[in-house]
């Protein structure tokens, strides 16, 4: 097998016959030259020998198209693994990366030599990277650590790789397509209770044009609204109350609830959380897993309106499928389709359906979700799950507290 390629040209050895002790006395400015030389070396051998053992442990030649060059939110760590050389350990590896602004995580792989540093933005992740690349770290007993940047696939491929020829994505994974969920007619009743509770709370507010109501957000080109419980499009998680339409779901909502458990009924579907979705034509939604630890294992999403293809991807495994949802129709993950999958509806005009451009028109949607009071998730998909994210962590601390407090005060 030929020697791996290390991600860049090979790095040459250094004529260090000079350096011996006996060798001639030379000028202080030839001394620190010298020493200079020995310090590119010793950072040479050191980075050799990171990438090395990196490519030994993932079974690579080379890693051309794995790193990125341009500041991404996941920090590889390439030679600070868990239970490696180094012997990095979360709380660790988390003394060296959480005083930065941004931060979220850092993940660890058994028997891996390298780690994860997650962070919200890649702005934020490049101060980090600019602080403690080919650095010493005191944390490590200054050890010098060897950083890359990666895009969310990159991540999840090196984190939560799996053998692509077993991954399909079907009913025994978690993932119902039931057509024809609603009849057109009842398609009209619930576009127009929609209506209906929009005029109702303009209204309220003694709002006598037709403006829109506050309790609608626009995220990027879509135009979302909460009832139950609100979601934070920053936290990425559940968001403050005075943000919901209600704190209620609508009496509208129920009846197709108790049609959910009898379209699925080897899931139960017990939702306190509605999302209204109105997507204009060209509109989409970045490929995402919902929150693991805001939302509990089931996630449905009723299509209105007009059909979209909505895709999927698990990217630990480079696999992908599309799934062309109808009006009227109903979609439910659960289990891995749940949590190891991202779903996206894509920005574009149109799709391209078995061979046919499609154009798009505007399409609402229902998404129902439960809240999770655990704040807690034990899932195998690392990449994807946000139960070790520092603010997840601090909202079971506060959470814990609050109650606590709650007990004692009986």
């Amino acid at each position: 097998m030929s020697s791996p390629d290390l991600h860049e040209a090979p790095f040459a050895a250094l004529d260090l016959s000079s350096d011996s002790e006996h060798s001639t006395p030379q000028s202080d400015s030839e001394a620190l030259s010298r020493r200079e030389r020995k310090a590119q070396f010793r950072l040479n051998k050191h980075r050799t020998d990171a990438y090395a053992a990196f490519l030994r442990s993932e079974t690579l030649q080379s890693t051309a198209h794995l790193f990125d060059p341009r500041p991404r939110k996941t920090l590889c760590i390439i030679n600070l693994g868990l239970g490696a050389a180094g012997c990095a350990t979360s709380s660790r590896l988390e003394q060296v990366f959480s005083a930065f602004a941004g931060f979220e995580r850092v993940v660890l792989k058994h028997n891996k030599p390298f780690s994860f540093a997650r962070f919200r933005s890649g702005d934020e992740a490049k101060v980090a990277y600019d602080a403690v690349h080919e650095k010493p770290c005191d944390v490590f007993g200054g050890k010098l650590l060897f950083i890359e940047y990666l895009t969310h696939v990159q991540f999840a491929r090196l984190a939560d790789h799996e053998p692509q020829s077993s991954q399909v994505l079907d009913e025994s994974r978690g993932l119902f397509y039931v057509p024809d969920f609603i009849t057109k007619s009842e398609e009209q009743m619930i576009m127009q209770s929609i209506r209906d509770d929009e005029e109702r709370e303009l209204r309220m507010r003694g709002i006598q044009n037709d403006a829109q109501s506050d309790k609608w957000f626009r995220i990027q080109d879509r135009f979302v609204k909460h009832y139950g419980h609100s979601f934070d499009y920053h936290t990425k998680h559940v968001g403050d109350a005075s943000l919901a339409a209600s704190l209620e779901l609508p009496a509208w909502i129920r009846p197709y609830i108790e049609r959910i458990r009898s379209a699925v009924p080897s899931h139960t579907c017990q939702p306190d959380q509605l999302t209204i979705q109105r997507y204009p034509p060209g509109s989409g939604i970045a490929f995402h897993a919902d929150s693991h630890t805001a939302f509990t294992d089931t996630l449905v999403i009723v299509s209105l309106g007009t059909p979209v293809q909505m895709d999927f991807r698990k990217p630990g495994a480079d696999c992908f499928t599309s799934v062309d949802l109808q009006p009227r129709s109903l979609v439910l993950m659960t289990g891995e389709a749940r949590y190891g999958w991202e779903h996206a509806i894509r920005i574009r005009r149109s799709d391209l359906i078995d061979g046919t451009v499609r154009k798009r028109c505007e399409r609402w949607s229902l998404t129902l979700r439960t809240i999770s009071q655990s704040l807690e998730c034990s899932c195998s998909y690392s990449a994807l799950c946000d139960s070790n994210d520092a603010m997840v962590r601090d909202l079971r601390t506060r959470k814990h507290a609050k109650t606590q407090i709650t007990q004692g005060s009986v």
